[in-house]
């Protein structure tokens, strides 16, 4: 066994002295010791913190249900933009602090990739923040009832990777739209966002009360964006009701919308 492997290994338990020593308690033995029992037993030792860190992030993630790329039906829904997919899925566009948008109608597989796209990353060790946008603000708005929304925010600025899904399902109070703008705007200098809609973009400024407020929302949000829209049939209600999509976006060749700001 490679002495420089258990010195790895025992570095990655946070065993910095152990690890510092090793050469010279060796030395102090006067003899050849085989490594491999105890490398065995570090590799045990760091696999259970791993699969525990895993645990923990996905259980403060608060993912409504577990979700994976290779779970998903492609062929259900050909039109997806699958490389965009699976370019997001190398968490790239986590690291730049990018945002993505899924857009289009309910059941065409939207929530489902975000959600495997956050419990990937959650396995590669990012902190996730996954919510509704109805939850969201209900979140915002008891926070400010118990003059607790330093706290919240700091909870989930602290996530590297956030996930809003069904934003614009609900209009909100002047209170809540300015806190949430709050959000989006700090966002930008810490976490990345994946956020998914089943409402037509023109829509989006009935959200906010303030249509200053609205527009200067919706330009973050397609700042760094990386587009896919969902069209065709639900791949939730697969084989009971079919829903069409219209498409009121320009798209681009590869299939993305365009920015028409």
């Amino acid at each position: 066994m490679n002495i420089e492997t258990v010195k790895q290994q025992l570095r990655e338990l946070r065993l910095k002295v152990a690890a510092t020593e090793l050469d010279e308690i060796l030395r102090a033995q006067k003899k050849t010791i085989s490594l491999d029992w105890i490398s065995s037993l570090l590799s045990a030792e760091i696999d259970a913190r791993r699969a525990s860190a895993v645990e923990s992030r996905i259980r403060r993630a608060e993912f409504p249900e577990i979700t994976t790329l290779e779970a998903f039906n492609w062929d259900f829904n050909p039109d997806i933009n699958r490389s965009l997919i699976e370019e997001l899925a190398t968490l790239e566009f986590v690291h730049r602090r990018d945002v993505a948008l899924f857009l289009g109608k309910p059941g065409t597989g939207k929530t489902h990739l975000a959600l495997a796209l956050g419990v990937r990353a959650v396995h590669s060790g990012v902190r996730v923040y996954c919510s509704s946008m109805k939850r969201l603000a209900a979140q915002i708005a008891s926070a400010k009832s118990r003059n607790a929304l330093d706290g919240l925010f700091k909870r989930i600025l602290g996530a590297r990777l956030w996930i809003i899904d069904d934003w614009g399902v609900v209009s909100m109070r002047q209170d809540i739209a300015e806190e949430v703008f709050d959000l989006l705007d700090r966002r930008r200098h810490s976490s990345a966002l994946i956020l998914t809609s089943n409402r037509d973009v023109d829509e989006w400024g009935t959200v906010f009360p303030d249509p200053v407020l609205a527009s200067a929302a919706i330009d973050r949000l397609f700042h760094n964006a990386h587009i896919a829209t969902f069209n065709g049939n639900s791949y939730r209600l697969a084989g009971r009701i079919a829903l069409s999509s219209p498409n009121r976006l320009k798209k681009n060749p590869g299939g993305d919308l365009e920015n028409s700001n």
